[in-house]
């Protein structure tokens, strides 16, 4: 038997008592986007598992054995219930779950108020204008004052070689002249932001899913009000609001670092005071180099795009 350290309240065991996935119920996950989450971590064809609800009070014992009647995903809009479920083959009989490889691509908390590039003034510039307020929260930013507001790339400007080599340019509409070659920068690949929730889009703890209303889920236990909550989206064209595609890329990431067994792949402590060596902090946290890498790249891939 094992469980995941983390903090969560709805629970997904295999037959043999181990955790799976999880995530934490603020209130608005149903049971058709829950079968949307598990075809994205689970790799077998999903009439070949089953939900069941465990009927042991507290942390079950024999899951596999002691269950309700499987659970039907598809369509059912009822919220999920936090507790524990046992996923088992679709007659109820233990079955190996294999939970995908893929990981969610790292990310860093994004800041770019000072940087003096042009691209990413202008990037700044547009999302401000267009957007107005924060799209999570609907709070608006009063005329000519966005303190406390962030102007945050969808896909991470860190990983400009990813976005190359998935040809995510050639699904960029945008025609504002000055949009940079990569188009990274584009208005499409920016969401204006308040500084909390700026955080908790960029560590993977909220998401947007496009094809479904663009609903705003969060995946941890938060106390903003961020969950079921919808995206605030501008009258603007089609071709200068954020590109869905983005947006579902960044929600199937959510999923990925939220979803599995062992939770949040990349849970990097931001705050480091002044005084402090950011650098030697950096390095020594938990998976330092990929942290100190993905920090450098930020920095360095505006200079050379």
């Amino acid at each position: 038997m094992s469980r995941a350290t983390i903090r969560r309240n709805v629970h997904f065991l295999d037959g043999e008592n181990n955790e799976i996935l999880g995530f934490w119920q603020n209130g608005s996950v149903s049971w058709s986007q829950i079968a949307g989450w598990m075809h994205i971590v689970i790799t077998l064809p999903s009439a070949q598992y089953a939900v069941f609800r465990c009927l042991e009070s507290g942390n079950p014992e024999n899951p596999a054995t002691n269950h309700g009647p499987s659970v039907n995903l598809s369509g059912n809009n009822n919220a999920v219930h936090p507790g524990y479920y046992v996923v088992l083959s679709a007659n109820g009989e233990p079955l190996d779950i294999p939970i995908t490889e893929e990981r969610a691509i790292p990310r860093s908390m994004s800041y770019y108020l000072s940087n003096p590039d042009p691209r990413i003034a202008a990037f700044r510039r547009r999302v401000r204008e267009r957007d107005n307020c924060c799209v999570v929260t609907g709070t608006r930013a009063p005329p000519d004052e966005y303190t406390g507001f962030e102007a945050a790339h969808i896909f991470p400007v860190a990983h400009l070689d990813l976005w190359r080599s998935g040809q995510w340019s050639q699904r960029i509409e945008d025609d504002f002249h000055d949009v940079d070659d990569s188009k990274i920068h584009s208005v499409q690949n920016g969401i204006l932001l308040a500084s909390h929730a700026h955080a908790y889009f960029d560590k993977y703890r909220i998401a947007i899913n496009p094809d479904d209303n663009f609903k705003i889920t969060s995946f941890v236990e938060e106390y903003f009000g961020f969950d079921g909550r919808y995206m605030v989206l501008s009258n603007n064209p089609q071709h200068y609001q954020p590109l869905r595609s983005l947006l579902k890329y960044h929600f199937r990431m959510a999923v990925l670092c939220n979803m599995k067994a062992r939770g949040p792949e990349y849970d990097w402590d931001e705050d480091i005071p002044p005084g402090m060596d950011p650098v030697a902090e950096i390095s020594n946290s938990k998976e330092g180099k990929i942290r100190f890498e993905l920090v450098m790249a930020e920095r360095l891939n505006p200079l050379v795009d």
